[in-house]
């Protein structure tokens, strides 16, 4: 019945009580606040209270002054500056942000995205070949730009000058371009280095509006499109990203933008319930939809449309888009499993999957979801003009970038991170690929990485739950990278009344403590709790979950959503 293997954090018990007193707040409350590194008064009223931090100048970038004057002398002499960014949720925020900024400007501007089937990621020679065919004296690159040495070069040649916004690592070697803004570079000043690509360009909008003499009100109103470039894009939620989700959640409920209104029209969402969750779950996928089935401009489009008519035309476009996604990616998801049955004939260490006809741009996604079905590296392939491309993700304490170093003389390249990468391979070296990949992870897999891992917050009494610790467990939002939502773990629960079946996969039951109190649990796809509970059982179960508060007739109360269950003995 237990699916993982349980992992409790490691808590300093006397750093908790004193944060518990110093804050006032419950013991189990004060170990996850001290298990993520706030140890005392100041560090909590910053994590609740991201809007109060202060935030660092702009100016502390290498390079910002540069760039700001750079872009001061191109909006004086009219010169045209060609905007080059990323085709995810990160790159076209980006975009959108300078565009609506500038152009308020009177900027000569206009844009360019790779296409990802044809150029993939980064600056391309068909990008510099654009930047020249439209006369542009001036590239500014957003999300990308730190790794493209040769193509900074080539514009260069031309006259061109280029001012890298990114915030990748960087390689041992930095382009030559006019100015770099990241804040991950040797000599960057600037104490925040987790900003996403938007999160840079927004630095940069801060210092124009500071060279300009502009109010923060004029920067402040750039904080939705940095919030859902934040969130899409994985980077730790905390510090100043904290902040700019918070605020931007704020100005999307306050003052929604005209884009954002007609897409949040389309996903049938109330704009004044928007939340990181609905942004990761709803308006960053249909994002993406655009330049992962046809060309991520009509992202832009939609950001910086000026009339609601128009706004809602493009909306629509990526409200089809999506729709056109799911049930691709539904299909390959479909086809891969059938698949899988095949490999687990024999015992395997991985996962690497391939049909000619798959399209591209979904193979991450299905990558991600048989990743977490199967918990095995998993590497999922479709064709593109004769060669073999795909996506490939990891599972924990594997780094599947240091695997694919390892099979680096049989790709044509690969590129990518710890969790998560990309790879192009000829037709006649996939086998070698397979054989050699699966070789690997299995010598770096021992038993304990082969079982997935459940990580526990803290031991919770559920009869200590009250109003309040709802209240503040709220606020630990938004949840993601480097804040996870926590998990709790509760024992010696009796199974209360009879469980339910819902929609035929998810089981819902109820749970009762020693005190007598009853809760709702909620466990998603888990068919086999549900048929377990329904032949009986008088053993107490130990619980692995996450807490929600749940509204019906207007009555609130608290649900469990299960992570994993034991049966005591």
């Amino acid at each position: 019945m237990k699916r993982y293997r349980w992992t409790f954090r490691s808590i300093d018990e006397e750093k908790s009580q004193e944060l518990a007193q110093a804050i006032n707040v419950s013991m189990p409350l004060a170990r996850i606040l001290a298990s993520r590194g706030i140890g005392s008064f100041e560090d909590a009223k910053s994590f609740f209270r991201p809007e109060s931090l202060e935030l660092p100048s702009a100016f502390l970038f290498a390079d910002m002054q540069k760039a700001v004057e750079r872009i001061r002398q191109a909006l004086d002499a009219g010169e045209h500056m060609l905007l080059y960014g990323d085709y995810d949720v990160d790159g076209t925020m980006s975009i959108s942000l300078l565009t609506l900024f500038l152009e308020a400007r009177g900027a000569e501007l206009s844009y360019y995205i790779n296409d990802r089937f044809t150029e993939g990621y980064g600056l391309s020679d068909n990008g510099v070949a654009e930047a020249v065919r439209r006369g542009a004296g001036l590239v500014i690159t957003v999300d990308c730009g730190i790794s493209a040495l040769r193509e900074i070069s080539a514009l260069q040649e031309q006259g061109i000058d280029v001012i890298v916004c990114d915030h990748h690592e960087p390689g041992p070697e930095l382009p030559s371009a006019y100015a770099i803004l990241n804040p991950k570079v040797s000599g960057c000043r600037y104490p925040f280095r987790e900003l996403c690509g938007c999160g840079v360009a927004f630095k940069l909008v801060q210092a124009l509006c500071s060279s300009f003499n502009l109010p923060d009100g004029e920067w402040e109103q750039y904080l939705d499109l940095v919030a859902i470039a934040t969130v899409a894009d994985l980077v730790p939620l905390s510090g100043e990203n904290r902040r700019y989700i918070r605020e931007g959640l704020l100005g999307m409920k306050e003052r929604p933008r005209m884009s954002l209104r007609e897409l949040c029209g389309v996903m049938g969402q109330e704009v004044a319930s928007l939340s990181a969750m609905s942004i990761a779950f709803g308006i960053a996928p249909r994002i993406n939809a655009a330049g992962r089935m046809r060309n991520a401009a009509t992202a832009v489009e939609l950001m910086t449309a000026p009339d609601p008519e128009t706004c809602r035309g493009h909306a629509e476009k990526l409200e089809e888009l999506n729709l056109e996604r799911r049930e691709i990616d539904s299909g390959i998801m479909k086809s891969a499993e059938e698949l899988v049955e095949n490999y687990f004939a024999s015992y395997v260490s991985s996962l690497v999957l391939y049909r000619e006809e798959w399209h591209l741009g979904v193979l991450g996604i299905v990558a991600s979801r048989l990743q977490e079905k199967y918990y095995l590296p998993t590497v999922v392939l479709g064709g593109s003009e004769g060669l073999i491309k795909g996506s490939v993700r990891s599972i924990s304490g594997l780094n599947i970038y240091e695997v694919l170093k390892e099979c680096g003389d049989l790709l044509v390249k690969f590129g990518g991170h710890e969790a998560a990468a990309g790879l192009t391979i000829l037709p006649e070296q996939l086998q070698a690929f397979r054989k050699r990949f699966d070789t690997i992870c299995s010598g770096k897999l021992g038993y304990e990485e082969r079982q997935k891992e459940l990580v526990i917050d803290t031991e919770l009494g559920l009869d200590t739950v009250t109003p309040n610790f709802m209240k503040v467990l709220g606020q630990f939002a938004p949840y993601g990278l480097g804040n996870p939502e926590p998990v709790f773990f509760s024992r010696g629960l009796a199974i209360s009344g009879y469980p339910r079946l819902l929609k035929g996969r998810h089981a819902k039951f109820s749970v009762r403590t020693a005190a007598g109190r009853i809760f709702d649990v909620i466990a998603f796809s888990r068919e086999d709790i549900y048929r377990t509970l329904e032949r009986g059982s008088s053993k107490p179960v130990s619980l692995a979950y996450t807490l929600e508060e749940n509204v019906w007739n207007g009555r609130k109360s608290v649900q469990l959503k299960l992570k994993d269950i034991a049966f005591e003995a």
